[in-house]
């Protein structure tokens, strides 16, 4: 069979788990082509596993979402190897990387020498994303998960780049002053709020936090570990700007922060620094 005739055959049982973007993955991931372009040239070739792409088609029917089907996940247009150990990345993450490096190179410049924490790295992508464009910097990852630590080795070695990760709770792992500190750290307080697919398939350990900020405070109660004009990258839940601003004002009187909103018009970033140091515009 052609990818044109499996193409056609797929787009028959489109549902609410199978639709254009996840057919095209599949095909794309049976021929090794890197974006749909390259397919379409090839789409009068036969395909190479045709039994393996059924069984990944059933897995996505069932529910599993794509990215554990395949093995890998975009992110800011490269690819990282995901399994049900880490959480799959999501687009307000790349906001966060993408501003976060953006601060960094206005701060620091390019060949900044600085060391930068991933707290909670998960699947590594910040830490590798930050060390790609920052290589003379010190990139810290620390995770509570040996195995999304072996995950996101095996991401820094794809991406070949030099990563110290470290296993251990939030900022625990790490002795050295930090520069620049990013994390997605769980915050979701109910799992009413998590869609089922979710829910049953990403773990538990990386979305579920009580209070909601929990780590948040973990991190901002050790402020001791951070030069003096430190720079704290954080995503947030959507709900949370006015919990964290009364935790900012009460508990941190006159530390300088922003909250901004993401691409969706919600209140997602959190960026925090020393009183007087400017916050670059995004």
């Amino acid at each position: 069979m052609t990818y044109r005739e499996k193409y056609s055959e797929l787009k028959k049982i489109e549902n609410k788990y199978i639709n254009n973007t996840v057919i095209k993955a599949v095909l794309m991931d049976d021929g090794g082509f890197d974006d749909f372009t390259v397919l379409i040239k090839n789409f009068n070739e036969q395909l190479k596993d045709e039994s393996k792409i059924d069984a990944q088609i059933k897995r996505i029917l069932d529910g599993e979402p794509l990215q554990y089907v395949l093995g890998y996940a975009y992110f800011v247009n490269s690819n990282y190897f995901v399994n049900p150990d880490v959480l799959i990345p999501r687009q307000e993450t790349e906001e966060l990387a993408v501003a976060t490096m953006s601060h960094i190179m206005k701060k620091y410049g390019r060949d900044a020498k600085i060391t930068i924490a991933d707290v909670g790295t998960g699947s590594g992508i910040l830490a590798i994303y930050l060390k790609e464009y920052f290589p003379n910097s010190k990139v810290i990852a620390t995770d509570i998960s040996e195995k999304a630590l072996e995950i996101a080795e095996k991401n820094a070695e794809k991406h070949n780049v030099s990563i110290d990760f470290r296993l251990g709770n939030m900022l625990d792992p790490i002795s050295e002053k930090i520069d620049v500190l990013i994390s997605n750290p769980p915050y979701i307080g109910s799992p009413e709020t998590v869609d089922p697919q979710t829910l049953k398939y990403e773990p538990h350990l990386a979305l579920f936090a009580e209070p909601k900020t929990k780590y948040y405070d973990e991190i901002l109660s050790h402020l001791e570990k951070m030069n003096k004009n430190f720079f704290i990258a954080f995503e947030i839940g959507e709900d949370m700007e006015e919990i964290l601003t009364e935790k900012l004002e009460k508990e941190l009187p006159g530390i300088g922060y922003k909250f901004t909103k993401d691409i969706y018009g919600k209140v997602r970033f959190l960026y925090i620094m020393r009183e007087n140091w400017k916050i670059y515009e995004t």
